[in-house]
């Protein structure tokens, strides 16, 4: 018998929806094609909608063709720095050993998987390993062996194959700027200084030479890397200084007017020991020094000639009473203008040099006292003023040619010596001479000179007849001789 529902709720009823069937209708049989093994199934077969998971294919070919590419160039653009700087030291070569083998490694992973393969992480970083072992000991001498035969090759070629062409630049760029330091020759330095003498040899520059000279002897002396191109420098100085040689007058005097100067072979031999010592020397100086000391004591005998000279009608008629003065020197012998006159021995002197050597090639430089002379070849000028016994008449002439004196004169003359040392101070050269103020000069007065112009102007006379006289011993053709001296007070204000 049936039972109510128990606590109020009305009868449910038993299975209210439809079941599916136990199983699906049974498909047809349809003609089966080849079976394929299926690989393992990462998930299970899905069904209803939506896309499938995508399938594991193996490694790209393409990624593979890139990492070979860039793997190679990463490598050999290592390898190319280990041979260049590989020589720095094994942790630099190293360093760019790990680098390599990164290349290395790429290298090898992209060629397999070209081939659909993969290399296994632990073998393939075991590349990079070999590449830090291959940069550590075989770094260093790789590119010492690298560096050694580009040196070598380099210098074939700037001094054997264009020895004769090479300039100092192009040793800076071949050799010093591309070959490392360490693997330079500690005779390149004078190599590139010889290049650069060559080309100023070419270039026939004798400032550039002179340089060359002075810049090995500074900073180079007894350095025999650099002997070659010193002695190619002073050689090529040498010749022209020969060649110079060549030029002075020959042996017996020069022939200018009565040949007054006859060379002196003693002074030319002891020039020529100089004109040798400049090919190799720093600078073409010679220094001038100049001494000077004066005694104005009248000579005995003197009296004399002053006396004769009372009798002279220009005299008579300018002194009636006989009180003849002898002009006062005033400044005439001071140091001040003796100092001034030496210009005039520089110059003429100067003037004669330089019409045969080029000023590179000799320089007369004076030279104060005090100075030192050490290293220095120094032509010194000594020379002694004294009074002679001669008097001269100093008169006026008026425009009807009538002579008046203004008084009377003493005389001077000068006791030359020259000497010449070289750089050791060893004396080459002496010779002691003696000289006056021209005898037939014109004197060109102004009313404004002091009374005592006439000894300055005397003495400017002395000077430049002396300086003449040197000229023409060397065998160099002296000035034409002056006959018209005028005052010159050297700015020295005096009565």
């Amino acid at each position: 018998m049936n039972q109510p529902p128990q606590g109020g709720y009305p009868p449910q009823p038993q299975q209210p929806y439809p079941q599916p069937p136990a199983q699906y209708p049974q498909q047809p049989n349809y003609p089966q094609g080849p079976q394929y093994p299926q690989g393992p199934q990462a998930m299970p077969p899905q069904y209803g909608g939506g896309a499938p998971y995508p399938i594991n294919r193996g490694p790209s070919k393409g990624v593979g063709v890139l990492k070979v590419l860039v793997g190679g160039c990463l490598a050999l653009g290592m390898l190319g720095a280990l041979m260049n700087a590989g020589h720095e030291g094994i942790a630099a070569s190293a360093f760019m050993g790990v680098v390599l083998g990164v290349g290395l490694r790429w290298v090898a992973t992209g060629g397999a998987n070209v081939v659909g393969k993969k290399i296994p992480l632990l073998p393939s970083l075991g590349v990079i390993g070999i590449g830090a072992v291959i940069g550590a000991a075989g770094g260093v001498p790789m590119s010492e062996a690298y560096w050694n035969s580009q040196e070598e090759s380099t210098w074939e070629q700037l001094t054997v194959s264009q020895a004769a062409y090479m300039s100092g630049w192009e040793w800076d760029y071949e050799y010093f700027d591309k070959i490392p330091d360490k693997f330079q020759r500690e005779e390149a330095p004078g190599m590139k200084k010889y290049a650069e003498v060559q080309e100023a040899i070419r270039a026939d520059n004798v400032v550039e030479l002179r340089r060359h000279i002075s810049e090995i002897l500074l900073e180079h002396k007894g350095d025999p890397n650099f002997a070659q191109a010193l002695d190619a420098a002073a050689s090529t100085l040498n010749a022209k200084y020969e060649a110079v040689l060549e030029k002075l007058a020959k042996p017996g005097g020069v022939t200018l007017g009565d040949g007054e100067f006859p060379v002196d072979e003693k002074l030319r031999a002891a020039f020529k020991e100089v004109l040798t010592d400049l090919s190799k020397s720093a600078s073409a100086d010679v220094f001038v020094a100049f001494t000077n000391s004066s005694d104005l004591t009248a000579p005995e005998g003197h009296q004399a000639v002053f006396d004769e000279l009372l009798e002279d009608p220009s005299v008579k008629r300018g002194f009636p009473d006989g009180k003849v003065p002898v002009i006062d020197p005033g400044k005439a012998f001071s140091p001040a203008f003796d100092t001034a006159r030496r210009g005039s021995f520089l110059k003429v002197s100067s003037d004669a040099f330089r019409r045969m050597f080029d000023a590179n090639l000799l320089n007369l430089t004076p030279i104060e006292n005090g100075v030192t002379r050490e290293g220095k070849i120094v032509l010194e000028v000594n020379s002694k003023i004294l009074r002679t016994i001669t008097y001269f008449n100093y008169y006026n002439t008026d425009a009807a040619g009538t002579k008046t004196s203004n008084g009377l004169l003493f005389g001077v003359g000068v006791e030359w010596e020259l000497k010449l040392y070289n750089r050791e101070g060893k004396l080459l050269f002496e010779k002691s001479t003696y000289s006056t103020p021209g005898s037939d000069i014109y004197i060109s007065s102004k009313p404004t000179d002091p009374k005592w112009a006439v000894y300055s102007i005397l003495m400017d006379s002395a000077y430049f007849n002396y300086s003449r006289e040197v000229v023409g011993n060397f065998g160099l053709q002296p000035p034409e001789m002056q006959t018209t001296f005028a005052y010159n007070d050297y700015g020295v204000k005096g009565e």
